[in-house]
């Protein structure tokens, strides 16, 4: 159902639409409990090169500063991350979403990365993860595709993820967190994979 949903989404983008609300208010009444307990227990603290950090979730009130983290990153880097419009008003809908877990990884109070789980009435955890550009080989994308398969387990929900080929940063990123295997292979190069749905250890944010 899942590789039906991106197949979908690739050739019937209003029809997708239609789906996606519907599936947002079944995530919504089947989960809404999971979702809560995920978040009350999702703040992670830590050093990243000797700077205070801190991983939690985002609320509406983040949706500004979200918004200019999205809109200062290039185009390019932007290619393989599109889970969402970025327009501050549909942020706010996401941010308040319960089909969402959504998460900033903030250094010294500044947002540096971000990280979502997508969840899908099927069972599965999405993860999706933007780092910016500036703070990349630091181990920052590994840490949060860490924590974000911890909150799946947590959700006692299937982890997966929807990769291009050609994303070999994301590939890294995955496959230094845990062996998964691939469930589909979809269009344009991209896969979709799967982690093992196993109770996962909170990761530690200590960054060098």
């Amino acid at each position: 159902m899942d590789r039906l949903a991106y197949l979908i989404k690739t050739h019937a983008p209003g029809l997708f639409v239609i789906i996606e609300r519907l599936a947002r208010l079944v995530v919504t009444l089947r989960y809404r409990r999971r979702v809560h307990a995920a978040k009350q227990d999702a703040l992670t603290t830590g050093t990243v090169q000797g700077q205070q950090a801190t991983m939690r979730v985002l609320t509406v009130d983040d949706a500004p500063q979200l918004h200019t983290f999205l809109n200062n990153t290039s185009a390019d880097w932007l290619q393989y991350f599109q889970p969402h419009p970025f327009d501050e008003k549909h942020l706010k809908r996401i941010l308040a979403s319960s089909a969402f877990l959504t998460h900033g990884l903030f250094i010294d109070e500044r947002l540096q990365a971000y990280g979502l789980l997508k969840l899908t009435p099927t069972g599965s955890a999405f993860i999706g993860l933007l780092v910016d550009p500036k703070m990349t080989g630091l181990g920052l994308g590994t840490f949060i595709v860490d924590h974000l398969y911890w909150q799946a387990s947590r959700l006692r929900l299937r982890a997966r993820s929807t990769i291009s080929t050609s994303n070999p940063a994301s590939l890294k990123s995955h496959q230094a967190v845990a062996q998964y295997r691939v469930v589909a292979e979809l269009p344009n190069n991209y896969i979709m994979i799967e982690f093992p749905n196993v109770p996962r250890p909170r990761p530690t944010l200590q960054l060098p």
